[in-house]
C-alpha cells in the first residue's frame, strides 16, 4: 500500500491537466471542478450520505466508469468535432505506455503550477518562454495545486519497487477502457499502453513477448481488483469519514 498515490490520483491529475489546456468549455467548468473537489476534499463527496459502512470498498475509490459518466457527456471546447471529455481524458490516460512515461508525466506537472516572482525572474534570465496565455496557470496554494504539487513529490519520494507496482496497478485500472480506446482509434495492438511489448514484439517474436509480459506483470487476472487502488491516505480519509458520521 503506497503513502498517497494510487491510479485515480492518476487520473484526477490527467483530468486537472485538460482543465489547464481549456479543453474543458466554460458550461462544464463547474461539474467538472466539482467532481475533482470532490476527491479532494471528501467531506464533501456527495457520494459520502450513500456510503454504506458494512461493505470493504471506501468511498473515495474511484472506477473508471465514475469518470466516463461524466465526462462523455461534455463535447471538448477542443480537437476534433465532437471528441468529448472522455476521449482526451482516454488519450493523456494511454499517452503513459511505459514506466519512464509515468516519470514524465509526474515530472511534468509542475507545469501545471503558477511560478513565484523569483521563478519568472530565474527564467527570463534564462531566456525561457512564458507558458502559452491560454494555459491556466494553479495557484500553489490553492486545493488543486497543492493535489499537484504533493503528487509530484510523493511520486519522487517512491522506492523504484513502488514505483513499479503504481505503473502496474495503473494499467490494470486502465484496462477496461481498450475497447473504447482503440475503436476511437482505429484499432489498437495487442500491447497497446506498453511501449516496451508494443515495440518489441517484432524482435522477439509474438511468443517470447507473451513470455516477457508473464515475468513482467504476471497474471493480472489473478490479481486482486483493489491491489494498488488504496493508499494510506484513502484509508486516513475513510476514518475521518467514519468519525464524522458517527458524531452527526
Amino acid at each position: 500500500m503506497t503513502r498517497f498515490l494510487t491510479p485515480v490520483k492518476i487520473g484526477l491529475l490527467a483530468l486537472i491537466e485538460l482543465y489547464t489546456e481549456a479543453v474543458v468549455p466554460n458550461a462544464s467548468t463547474i461539474p467538472i471542478l466539482s467532481f475533482v473537489l470532490d476527491q479532494l476534499l471528501p467531506s464533501t463527496s456527495t457520494v459520502q450520505p450513500h456510503y454504506d459502512p458494512s461493505t470493504t470498498s471506501l468511498p473515495f475509490i474511484l472506477d473508471l466508469k465514475s469518470f466516463e459518466t461524466l465526462l462523455s457527456t461534455h463535447l471538448a471546447a477542443s480537437g476534433l468535432p465532437g471528441r468529448t471529455l472522455w476521449d482526451h481524458f482516454l488519450r493523456k490516460l494511454w499517452d503513459i505506455d511505459s514506466l519512464d512515461a509515468l516519470h514524465v508525466f509526474f515530472a511534468q506537472r509542475s507545469q501545471l503550477l503558477a511560478k513565484t516572482k523569483d521563478e519568472l525572474k530565474q527564467e527570463s534570465q534564462l531566456n525561457i518562454l512564458p507558458s502559452a496565455p491560454d494555459v491556466i496557470l494553479l495557484s500553489p496554494t490553492s486545493p488543486f495545486g497543492s493535489f499537484v504539487r504533493r503528487s509530484k513529490v510523493e511520486f519522487e519520494r517512491l522506492q523504484f519497487n513502488d514505483g513499479v507496482s503504481l505503473w502496474m496497478s495503473f494499467t490494470r485500472w486502465r484496462a477496461g477502457t481498450k475497447t473504447h480506446w482503440a475503436r476511437k482509434n482505429g484499432g489498437l495492438g495487442r500491447w497497446t499502453g506498453d511501449k516496451a511489448l508494443d515495440e518489441g514484439e517484432e524482435e522477439w517474436g509474438e511468443r517470447a513477448t507473451e513470455m516477457l509480459e508473464m515475468v513482467a506483470y504476471g497474471n493480472l487476472d489473478a490479481v486482486d481488483e483493489v491491489d494498488g487502488l488504496v493508499s494510506t491516505d484513502d484509508v486516513q480519509k475513510l476514518l475521518e469519514f467514519q468519525v464524522e458520521q458517527m458524531q452527526s
